[in-house]
């Protein structure tokens, strides 16, 4: 089942109170949402943190949230199960639970419609908005809704070597072999997933370098877009 490494009590506490506020939140009117896609190694979920922290610091009470592949590969597993198994599981977060139940109907499905369901279910995260979406092809997912702005990172690829080698503590030739295999899987994972290229400029907003601007710059930029969009 859930796979309780990375469900901290902070990103618990965090999916609660989005949860909280989509009950309530009047999906007319649906809140802003990005999607965040990026050449491997380039720095997505640091910007997702400088964003959110920004956006929460400006609007109390309505908390912005990042889903991650981790998540949304979460909600697909479970999806491979009835709510009512869900709903009995003592492994399973209150707050996956809460969004399971959101987004997915009671019917058992089969494991050949896992992306099926997670196509639901970022277009359900989405729609509904306070979120960066990270990965797993969120961008097609969401392609199409107007409260979402769609974003993709990329660098030369020097730029992103040396990111690897700091991140994991590996030497020029194993970052080389990890962005490497790492970028395969993202690209056969994409070509399973959905019927595009995640490198087409036209799915998105905003194309940024990374190497010519630091993850705050490019928080800054993007908060500043979004606002001309008036969302």
């Amino acid at each position: 089942m859930a796979n309780k490494d990375f469900w901290t009590p902070q990103l618990e506490a965090k999916l609660q109170a989005w949860h909280q506020i989509q009950q309530i939140a009047d999906l007319k009117k649906p809140a802003p949402c990005f999607t965040i896609a990026r050449e491997f190694g380039c720095q997505a979920y640091p910007l997702a943190e400088a964003l959110i922290a920004r956006l929460n610091s400006r609007v109390a009470g309505e908390p912005w949230v990042i889903i991650g592949q981790q998540v949304l590969d979460e909600v697909a597993k479970l999806s491979g199960y009835s709510v009512s198994q869900i709903e009995k599981s003592q492994d399973t977060p209150s707050s996956l639970k809460a969004i399971f139940s959101m987004f997915l109907d009671s019917s058992h499905a089969e494991e050949t419609e896992v992306f099926t369901h997670m196509r639901n279910v970022i277009y359900s995260f989405a729609k509904r908005g306070n979120c960066v979406l990270v990965g797993r092809g969120a961008v097609f997912g969401a392609q199409g809704l107007p409260n979402c702005i769609h974003l993709r990172l990329v660098a030369p690829y020097e730029f992103r070597v040396q990111k690897i080698m700091r991140a994991h503590n590996l030497s020029q030739s194993a970052a080389e072999e990890y962005i490497s295999l790492h970028q395969q899987q993202r690209d056969d994972f994409i070509k399973r997933f959905a019927a595009g290229r995640l490198d087409d400029p036209l799915l998105y907003h905003l194309v940024i370098n990374n190497d010519r601007l630091g993850v705050e710059e490019i928080a800054d930029l993007v908060e500043g877009y979004m606002a001309k969009l008036c969302f």
